[in-house]
């Protein structure tokens, strides 16, 4: 008895351990960068800050599927821990930029891809887009 109590208890505490891992590979689709970001002086950077749309949810990192001779595409993804943990939740990031980039996007969902920040070709300077 005392043997079956154990293992049952060892079994949820890994599906728990799962879960809290599991949910970090979500993507969390409300982000939206905030009007407080910096672009480097030599332009080869530009560290903006995040928050989330929905009433719940972290962001922890993000992946960039774009740059180069296309714009950045971006992917955030949520905080370890479930549904509103903050576990490894961070909201300031930095992106590396080449002299031709022009446009970040951000991923919605089924929405596709909205894009966020664009460069004045003209005058060199970033804006968000609302």
């Amino acid at each position: 008895m005392k043997k079956k109590v154990i293992i049952i208890i060892l079994a949820a505490l890994c599906l728990v351990f799962l879960w809290i891992i599991t949910s970090g590979f979500s993507i969390q689709t409300s982000t939206y960068i905030t009007d407080d970001f910096v672009v480097s002086e030599d332009g080869s950077m530009i560290t903006f800050k995040v928050g989330v749309g929905s009433s719940m949810g972290y962001v922890r990192g993000y992946k960039d599927e774009g740059g180069g001779v296309k714009p950045h595409y971006l992917k955030f993804y949520s905080a370890w821990g479930g549904l509103n943990s903050s576990i490894g939740a961070k909201n300031e990031f930095v992106l590396e930029l080449e002299p031709e980039d022009t446009e970040i996007y951000l991923y919605h969902g089924d929405g596709g891809y909205e894009l966020a920040l664009k460069k004045d070709v003209t005058s060199g300077e970033w804006y968000r887009v609302r």
